[in-house]
């Protein structure tokens, strides 16, 4: 399959032509792909929030971070990065935080 850059000026005759049931479920597949988008971006824009928020807490407890430490809260799933921040409270080191 391939896809183009079809602007929707074109493809309003094809839409006209197959009537209005058509031209309600192309708006209405659009708005949730669009949704559908939002929501992930959203979604992305929380967890990279998070681990920024868990890379300053590491930092004013610990000082400065080895590399190794950042990249494995970036590549940390959002549950890894909510676990490791609840165990900021009571580890005192690092090793206890990434156990």
């Amino acid at each position: 399959m391939t896809v183009s850059d079809t602007s929707e000026a074109d493809l309003l005759p094809l839409v006209d032509q197959l009537g209005p049931p058509a031209k309600e479920a192309i708006v209405t597949t659009a708005e949730r792909l669009r949704a559908e988008g939002e929501a992930r971006g959203e979604a992305r824009g929380k967890a990279r929030g998070r681990a920024e928020a868990l890379i300053e807490l590491l930092t004013v407890k610990f000082d400065s971070l080895p590399t190794h430490i950042i990249e494995t809260v970036h590549a940390g799933t959002p549950e890894q990065v909510r676990t490791w921040t609840a165990r900021i409270l009571t580890a005192t080191t690092l090793d206890e935080i990434f156990a």
